[in-house]
């Protein structure tokens, strides 16, 4: 009886100790947008402008918040706490478009847009990673942030563009008692009544 589970266990050790990194977990975080990476939205958000661009041509470049995840619409208190979290500032101190924004209040909404997409993978020894050793995280992906003030249906305002257009890091988790480091996470769960 011991030769039938001799070699299914040996084989079972021989993957986890050889290190095959498919056999741990992945994670992807990507959120549909018309937007492939950094750039592409980038450009969309380059074609915006002040004064001129309205909420019509907002939906035409892709800046559509019913449609488009990852768009946040603001109302002009969100709005305006963005730029007065500095008590130093005084609204007379901001853009004219902001401080439209200001006076207007309930005529005044912006979007705050976000795009991204983030990969991360775990990589590494499988039987260290499992036992919660050595882990090892890779994340890779790219993030665009932006912010568009709209005024009676007319950008009044648009934010320099931020975000990051490489993402790349790396992570090391390493715990040398392994799964004794964290003994919350090894006990069954109890229940109190």
């Amino acid at each position: 009886m011991k030769r039938r589970w001799t070699l299914p266990v040996a084989l079972v050790v021989s993957i986890l100790v050889s290190g095959c990194a498919s056999l741990l977990p992945t994670s992807k975080a990507l959120v549909n947008s018309p937007w492939q990476d950094y750039n592409s939205a980038l450009t969309d958000y380059d074609r915006v402008i002040p004064g001129y661009t309205t909420v019509e041509d907002l939906k035409v470049i892709g800046f559509d918040p019913y449609k488009v995840p990852n768009i946040r619409i603001l109302n002009a208190t969100d709005t305006i706490n963005i730029f007065m979290s500095n008590p130093s500032l005084r609204i007379e101190d901001l853009d004219p478009g902001v401080q439209k924004c200001a006076a207007t209040k309930s005529r005044c909404t912006s979007y705050r847009i976000e795009p991204s997409l983030l990969d991360s993978k775990r990589v590494g020894n499988v039987l260290l990673d499992l036992l919660t050793f050595k882990r090892h995280t890779v994340a890779t992906g790219w993030e665009f942030r932006g912010l568009i003030i709209i005024v009676d249906d007319v950008v009044m305002y648009k934010e320099p563009a931020g975000g990051r257009p490489t993402i790349n890091t790396e992570e090391d988790q390493v715990k040398p008692l392994g799964p004794l480091q964290d003994p919350v996470s090894i006990l069954p769960a109890t229940r109190i009544f």
